[in-house]
């Protein structure tokens, strides 16, 4: 007999922080298959979990209760990225050296803004904009008759804007009579997948700044899904977006391309002071708020920054900030999130700290058989990926920094899989044997690789990227990915949740994390 857990919560909006949620677990006896399916209108997303027993009767529970799951991670781990935290948003023209940036801001998880000439020539700002407005048709073209998720500012529902779907053609009309209809909604288009199956490059440059992308790199990699993490942000006058921080704990950056946003941004551990003023709650809006200066010492209020975006600025947000931003002006955004070497630990760290929180919340039926795989399926459902997709992520990254390889040469490199022609979509739980099965050919030709993960000191070469000419920062930086990505899969191998689940014991390269465990599996 089969038992399906049923777990049904209500979703946020991606990178939204949570106020406490209804949930519902529901144990029934019944046959079936993992499924999943959005509810668009309530932003509800229910997961269903087949788990086995051998209970001989039928078992049937259901369990009502509230859960608060924070998508921030806990301070402590951010703090130690944040150190020395300026008196104002600094401000960096187009002189700036990359390396200078990635020692000061990525490495230190600090914010900064970038001036107008880093985006002047982008096409975007020339062709979404007309006399210094948006033009509106123009971006919506491209889209004709598609539907779109849109946010409603004006109400709040578990921290987060309420959503429903318009087509293209609706959302022009509102746009073009907003203010003038007596609607009472205010409607933001955010979170847009706009470049999703085009060449972003036709519309922006990737800063340099901002290059080393492990996320949208491994999105790229991945035949399973077609996804990735650069938004489109389109909205009047008034649209806002609630205290948050960002997907994954993950970096942002974000671009106006048209109007003028406000934004306040709290160093981490400010958000406890809210928290505490709050009712032990934090706040979605907190515009009317009072704040202490950045650079005040033992102040009861959160120290904050407050500072307008200009039309072209960027804005870098550093993972872990808790962040609020109103369009002070009819504005469009192109928003990118991204992690790589610099934020990778605080990307783990928040991944354990939410599946501590899953399994907290669902711990009534701990003892079911296969409650493991349930939970990372929860993890996958809340958080938007588990530990085996993080994991892959960093085996790839391993690959691909060690090989010196581009996407696509690390793609060609993996074996056939019968039944799938090239170019054909491969699941994932397929291409995690493809890259295990590489790896273990690359560390039994090179011993040198195995000798790298299972070395007792690691330089993460830093201060010599800082050191040298631009023309060589590349090879740099891909030695601190490689750093990073083995210190991590490092942690990652000694996780008793990972052991549980044996994302390293059944594999093809199964023989090489036991040599880096020691001979322990």
């Amino acid at each position: 007999m089969n038992i399906s857990f049923k777990f049904a919560q209500k979703k946020l909006l991606r990178g939204h922080n949570p106020s406490p949620i209804g949930a519902v677990v529901a144990l029934s006896a019944s046959e079936g298959a993992f499924g999943s399916w959005w509810s668009a209108k309530h932003r509800s997303l229910c997961h269903i979990i087949t788990l086995s027993t051998t209970s001989p009767f039928v078992l049937k529970i259901f369990i009502g209760f509230f859960v608060s799951i924070p998508t921030q991670l806990p301070t402590s781990c951010v703090f130690y990225m944040s150190a020395n935290i300026p008196a104002s948003i600094p401000y960096l023209d187009i002189t700036y050296k990359y390396c200078d940036f990635y020692a000061k801001f990525l490495h230190l998880n600090l914010p900064c803004l970038f001036t107008e000439s880093h985006t002047c020539t982008w096409p975007a700002r020339l062709n979404w904009s007309e006399n210094g407005s948006i033009s509106i048709d123009r971006v919506l073209k491209p889209f004709s008759g598609s539907e779109l998720c849109v946010a409603n500012c004006r109400d709040i529902e578990f921290g987060a804007h309420p959503t429903l779907t318009m087509t293209s053609e609706e959302y022009l009309a509102y746009w073009k009579t907003a203010g003038c209809d007596g609607t009472e909604q205010l409607l933001y288009l955010k979170d847009w997948h706009y470049f999703k199956g085009k060449d972003f490059r036709n519309y922006y440059s990737q800063p340099v700044y901002f290059s080393s992308d492990w996320l949208n790199e491994f999105y790229e990699f991945r035949t399973d899904c077609d996804d990735d993490f650069r938004f489109v942000y389109i909205g009047p006058g008034g649209t806002w977006t609630p205290l948050h921080t960002d997907v994954y704990c993950s970096y942002s950056w974000s671009a106006n391309i048209v109007g003028r946003k406000r934004w306040w941004v709290f160093p981490p551990g400010e958000e406890n002071k809210l928290i505490v003023s709050h009712g032990g709650q934090l706040p979605s809006d907190i515009s009317q708020c009072d704040f202490a200066d950045p650079e005040t010492q033992d102040s009861d209020l959160p120290r904050c920054y407050v500072f307008d975006q200009q039309p072209g600025e960027m804005f870098f947000v550093p993972s872990g900030w808790y962040h609020q931003v109103l369009n002070l002006t009819d504005c469009i955004s192109i928003n990118n999130n991204w992690l790589n070497a610099c934020n990778v630990t605080l990307v783990w760290r928040h991944l354990q700290a939410q599946l501590r929180e899953v399994k907290k919340s669902c711990s009534d039926v701990e003892s079911t058989p296969g409650w493991d795989d349930a939970c990372q399926e929860c993890l996958k459902a809340w958080e938007g990926w588990n530990y085996r997709e993080f994991f892959v992520l960093l085996k790839y990254i391993l690959i691909s920094r060690w090989l010196r390889l581009t996407v696509q040469e690390v793609r060609q490199r993996l074996p056939t899989v019968a039944g799938i022609p090239g170019g054909g979509k491969v699941p994932l739980h397929v291409l995690d044997e493809q890259v295990e099965s590489l790896l273990s050919d690359i560390a039994s030709s090179e011993p040198l690789l195995v000798k790298w993960l299972t070395g007792d000191t690691l330089d993460s070469r830093l201060q010599n990227f800082v050191d040298v000419e631009t023309t060589t920062s590349v090879s740099s930086i891909w030695q601190h990915d490689l750093v990073e990505a083995t210190r991590t899969i490092r942690s990652m191998v000694v996780n008793e949740d990972l052991k549980r689940l044996r994302l390293h014991s059944r594999g093809p390269a199964a023989w090489l994390w036991k040599v880096v465990l020691g001979g322990q599996v």
